[in-house]
This record gives structure tokens, C-alpha cells and sequence, in this order.
């Protein structure tokens, strides 16, 4: 989540002082997953590339390398996407954030919908 609002801020102009940025919206879930690391990572880059999430995207792993968090940000929106999988405590969760309010909830919905199913 750190790499989430890291990005964000990075993207932000630093250089107008006036008036501050607003602050981004931020939408996150997380649920239980047995699934491997391969197996989710695969699915979670191939289902947000459809969701439009493609600009510079990139997975970090952990240190041990058994669990890893993938980020990207929307190629037409300012929104922002990290899921981390997790198996060692069997979690995978889904942060998105954005500037706007409107495009953050919806993309977070279609994101949380299509990575996890309607639970």
C-alpha cells in the first residue's frame, strides 16, 4: 500500500505550491486466498491490463520472495491500483486511488468485482 500513495505523490506537481493538491481518494479490501503467488500474480496482471490499469506497471516481491504486491496505474485516468498477495498469511488485497472521487469508486468496484468475485 506504501508503493500505492508513493506513486501518487510522485505524480503529483510539486512545483505549484498554490493551492495544496486535495488529498486522493483511497478505496481498499482484502480477503482470504489459498491461491499461490504465481498463479494470483497472473491473474491479477492479465485482469487489470483489461480494466486499463497498463501504465507503469510493476511487481515488487518481498525479500524471501513469497509474497509480492503489483501496482499500475490507469492508462487514460489518474487512478492508481496495488494488490499484494500474501499466501504465507493467506491475503490478497486491493487498494485504488485517485484524484476523483467518481473514477476511484467505480474503478475500485470493477477491480474488487473482477479480482475477487462478487463475495
Amino acid at each position: 500500500m506504501r508503493q500505492l500513495l508513493q506513486v501518487l505523490v510522485e505524480g503529483l506537481d510539486v512545483a505549484q505550491q498554490e493551492p495544496p493538491a486535495p488529498a486522493p481518494f483511497v478505496y481498499v479490501t482484502a480477503l482470504r486466498s489459498e491461491a499461490g503467488l504465481t498463479r494470483s500474480l497472473a491473474g491479477i496482471t492479465l485482469i487489470s491490463r483489461e480494466i486499463g490499469f497498463s501504465k507503469g506497471a510493476e511487481t515488487l516481491y518481498s525479500a524471501d520472495a513469497r509474497s509480492a504486491t503489483f501496482h499500475a496505474q490507469h492508462q487514460r485516468l489518474p487512478v492508481a491500483l496495488a494488490v499484494e498477495v500474501c499466501p504465507p498469511r493467506q491475503t490478497v488485497s486491493i487498494a485504488v486511488s485517485g484524484v476523483s472521487n467518481d473514477d476511484t469508486y467505480r474503478l475500485f468496484l470493477e477491480a474488487d468485482s473482477r479480482l475477487f468475485g462478487h463475495c
